[in-house]
């Protein structure tokens, strides 16, 4: 009986760790013709697989909440999307419409993107079945999107009142009310992320010697949490929202840190590659980056409690990851 229990432990216990694998998806030139093209990897860097083959630079990849589903865009700003991209033979990509920076909703169905479509930059949104784009942002220059995990917030850097704001709009709300704005300061706020229950905001805010401070809006009050370091940018809530990872803008390097919720226990993370361009929380513990050394970009992991970091690239160019 209890050689039974130890088997089928081992057992669950193989499932369990082959189930929690994370899956990248980012762009590589390590390539025939030297375009970037969309690759997938194990987050140990194996089973690397190039799952397009356009001619044009393919470029910052997403999964879908499910991970079946992969939307990317090219260079001449198209928009594509990968049906069945879990599959060991992804579907050929679908053009979806003209864009940039596209992403999933969470019902895995709809793509928000941004497009000059109407004459200005905003925000719209296509269900690929339907073949149709609907503008969801009606103030200019309305770009840097995140929605929250329920569906029902999207915040989002747009030029509103003579400044570029983050905004928030309640998409389940009809009325003309639908959308205000956060930020306080009088910068240009940039880039902002909300955190699982969509109560907190964080964002970069630059200045006009275009040095940036990281603000959390939390509780209707704006909070300056990096002030005495010259410049930062682009803040992310870890998954568990009790961390913000950001980038510190140096003259000579752009460095990856953490702080506390409250602008505390400031750490610079030491990874591998040189300058972060972007990043990624996996889990609580784990940020998957990009980094370039002058030459080349590279991907790489930093675990946070141990300080091990792991470059899982080292040919060509290798950017934008994105996990599942």
């Amino acid at each position: 009986m209890n050689k039974l229990i130890t088997i089928i432990t081992f057992i669950f216990l193989i499932f369990g760790l082959a189930k929690a694998q994370t899956k990248i998806v980012y762009s590589s030139d390590d390539t025939k013709s030297n375009y970037l093209q969309i690759f997938t990897m194990n987050d140990d860097g194996t089973n690397k697989k190039q799952i397009t083959d356009l001619p044009a630079n393919c470029s910052h990849p997403r999964w879908s909440p499910d991970g079946s589903k992969i939307v990317f865009q090219t260079d001449d700003d198209r928009i594509f999307l990968i049906v069945n991209a879990d599959a060991d033979t992804a579907d050929e990509p679908i053009f979806i419409f003209g864009g940039s920076n596209p992403s999933f909703t969470a019902d895995n169905d709809q793509i928000l993107f941004n497009s000059d479509h109407d004459g200005a930059l905003s925000i719209y949104i296509i269900d690929p079945a339907e073949g149709e784009a609907y503008l969801i942002s009606t103030i200019g220059y309305s770009n840097q999107q995140v929605l929250s995990k329920s569906g029902k917030y999207l915040a989002y850097s747009a030029f509103y009142d003579g400044s570029k704001c983050i905004m928030m709009t309640d998409l389940e709300d009809t009325t003309d009310d639908n959308t205000f704005q956060i930020n306080v300061n009088d910068n240009a706020n940039l880039l902002p992320d909300l955190s699982s229950d969509a109560n907190m905001i964080v964002y970069a805010g630059f200045n006009n010697q275009l040095n940036g401070t990281i603000y959390l809006f939390n509780n209707g009050k704006e909070s300056a949490l990096t002030k005495g370091i010259t410049s930062c940018n682009l803040p992310k809530f870890s998954p568990d929202d009790s961390k913000i990872a950001f980038l510190s803008i140096g003259t000579n390097s752009v460095k990856l840190y953490t702080m506390n919720l409250d602008g505390s226990n400031k750490e610079a993370i030491n990874n591998k590659g040189g300058n972060i361009g972007t990043y990624k929380w996996i889990d609580n513990d784990r940020i998957v980056f990009d980094a370039e050394n002058g030459s080349e970009y590279q991907i790489g992991i930093i675990t946070l409690s141990t300080g091990k970091c792991t470059m899982l690239t080292g040919q060509g160019n290798n950017l934008h990851p994105d996990v599942f």
